[in-house]
């Protein structure tokens, strides 16, 4: 019958139609906007890209140096990625506003990581302050200790948790920039001498590309996670 036989035709059209489009989708790579980062059952924290370095200060009540540090990242046009409470944001506002302004990567930092609703509310402080300076989508969390222990409450909000492969505090300047290594995400030490901070960044700068958090993360970049 002429009427089934276009019948047919018609559907072999429309299948093919269809896996072509299925095809085209599957293409399309993710937006480098969005960090490429999914979690397999428990999820874990990154700590260590496959290009480029990532540097980041944590800034806490103790932490008196960050605008420093700013200022030579600034001078030296290298970016960073920094980690605060909301204590800190409260008591050093000029230095918010130099970070939010300058737009570096600004995570939530995690002095206790032991009570998922501590977690929720310190997460929604930070935000609250930043959110004041226009400063919107804190992505990043990070635990004080890097032992690998994250809540599970900042995965299900959507947060990447980011720890370190590179502790300053316990690594001479000479033998970091002799052994550092394509994807460390770098912990600065602010107690060290700013001179000596920027002797090594200049000599770090010469050697390998610094990107941000967000670049690191974003893209194609291989992700290692902290088992």
């Amino acid at each position: 019958m002429p009427w089934l036989f276009i019948r047919i035709k018609q559907l072999k059209w429309t299948a093919l139609f269809l896996c072509s489009a299925i095809f085209f989708l599957m293409m399309i790579p993710p937006s480098a906007e969005q960090p490429v980062v999914s979690f397999v059952d428990r999820p874990a924290a990154i700590y260590k890209g496959d290009k480029h370095i990532a540097l980041t200060v944590n800034a806490d009540d103790s932490q008196k140096n960050a605008a420093k540090l700013a200022k030579l990242f600034i001078k030296h046009k290298v970016t960073a990625s920094f980690f605060v409470t909301s204590s800190w944001l409260e008591k050093h506002p000029k230095t918010t506003k130099l970070l939010v302004d300058r737009a570096f990567d600004i995570g939530v930092l995690l002095t206790d990581v032991s009570d998922d609703k501590a977690v929720e509310k310190e997460i929604a402080s930070v935000q609250k302050i930043l959110g004041a300076y226009h400063k919107e989508g804190n992505l990043y969390i990070r635990a004080a200790e890097n032992d690998g222990e994250l809540s599970e409450v900042t995965a299900s909000r959507g947060y990447l948790t980011v720890q370190w492969s590179v502790d300053l505090a316990k690594r001479t300047p000479t033998d970091f920039i002799r052994h550092v290594e394509k994807g460390d995400i770098v912990l600065l030490n602010p107690k060290e001498d700013l001179r000596i901070t920027e002797k090594w960044l200049s000599l770090l700068i010469k050697k390998e590309e610094t990107v941000s958090l967000s670049e690191m993360a974003g893209g194609e970049t291989r992700i290692e996670y902290i088992p």
